[in-house]
């Protein structure tokens, strides 16, 4: 899935990406030759900082306030498994703002958690493999949707592909509906 997100955006001009994180300096070199702009904001790491210091979620969401329609692509990893419904449908809704009209959004969920205490950060290998980076120093909840329920809290945007690999990770490549 990440190879098709990449080359679908490949084939456009002053392509532009949102990775949300957790920060991969793999990653940022993995696109760094492969568009034009890679912004990188790690929605995780300030996540586990809010909710450690009880601030509420309105305060998480001013770390996305991009102009509207910035991005070619959004890559959201799997944020949707550490938002309670509410959090994810206004994540969904400020991507939907943010992305261009016929923009990409990769998510990557898990099927079934795999540690109850590990975060994980996905790094893009050259062969568009991912492999699993363990985030000892992040504490988020865990929240297991399936495939549908996932996808209509991502109700702004359409689903064009998933994909379910025997290792339990799910990927989808969604566009705005």
């Amino acid at each position: 899935m990440v190879q098709l997100f990449v080359e679908t955006l490949e084939q456009r001009q002053d392509v532009q990406i949102l990775d949300v994180g957790p920060v991969c300096g793999e990653n940022i070199m993995f696109f760094a030759h492969r568009v034009t702009r890679l912004y990188v904001c790690d929605m995780f790491l300030r996540l586990d900082r809010n909710r450690r210091k009880g601030l509420p979620s309105s305060k998480f969401w001013g770390h996305l306030n991009y102009s509207p329609q910035s991005f070619d692509g959004i890559h959201l990893w799997d944020l949707c498994d550490h938002l309670n419904d509410l959090e994810l449908g206004r994540l969904a809704d400020l991507c939907h703002t943010m992305l261009k009209p016929k923009g990409l959004v990769m998510v990557v969920a898990y099927e079934e958690q795999l540690s109850p205490l590990l975060v994980n950060s996905f790094v893009i290998r050259n062969d568009y493999r991912l492999k699993l980076r363990p985030q000892p120093h992040l504490n988020l909840p865990w929240y297991y949707r399936h495939n549908r329920a996932l996808t209509s809290l991502l109700a702004p945007f359409t689903a064009v592909k998933s994909l379910r690999y025997h290792n339990g990770i799910r990927e989808f490549l969604f566009q705005p509906g």
